[in-house]
């Protein structure tokens, strides 16, 4: 029973060091969120055939960027790039717009299993009000380019 008990206390003692590490971290990372754009609209290529209806995500941090296009609730295809970014220009006249270039390091597609790990290609990225419009984006393997263009929001 004795030992039973100092398990428990041990047990207890562990997780409230857990605790009390886990509350020291979170602020930190909660305070480094990372921009987060999405869109919907239509897809061709890689994973995406004859041009179908997909949904679009694009973080931005710390110079690099990941940018997954994804079927809605059916086939699930996905595609996924990740990559650094090379250059981003702001539109002055709207602070939550920009055209992003990036160098893409990885690519990933369920159409056929494909994960890329060290690849290289070029991804073009505009974001229009907080929303991605339009995307370009390839890679050296063959069956990886794909064109985004997203759905007109007016």
């Amino acid at each position: 029973m004795r030992y039973l008990v100092g398990i428990a206390g041990l047990a207890t003692a562990a997780s409230g060091l857990v605790s009390l590490s886990a509350s020291l971290l979170l602020p930190r990372v909660m305070a480094q969120s990372q921009p987060s754009f999405q869109g919907r609209g239509v897809a061709n290529g890689a994973a995406f055939t004859r041009g179908r209806n997909a949904n679009v995500a694009l973080t931005v941090e710390s110079g690099n960027f990941g940018l997954e296009l994804s079927e809605p609730p059916g086939t699930r295809a996905r595609v996924q790039y990740r990559g650094s970014v090379v250059r981003q220009v702001n539109d002055s006249a709207n602070p939550n717009s920009f055209t992003l270039d990036g160098r893409v390091r990885s690519f990933t597609s369920s159409s056929n299993l494909r994960v890329l790990n060290n690849t290289t290609g070029t991804c073009r990225i505009e974001v229009f009000d907080s929303r991605v419009v339009s995307s370009t984006c390839n890679s050296i393997a063959s069956d990886s380019s794909t064109r985004f263009l997203g759905l007109e929001q007016f």
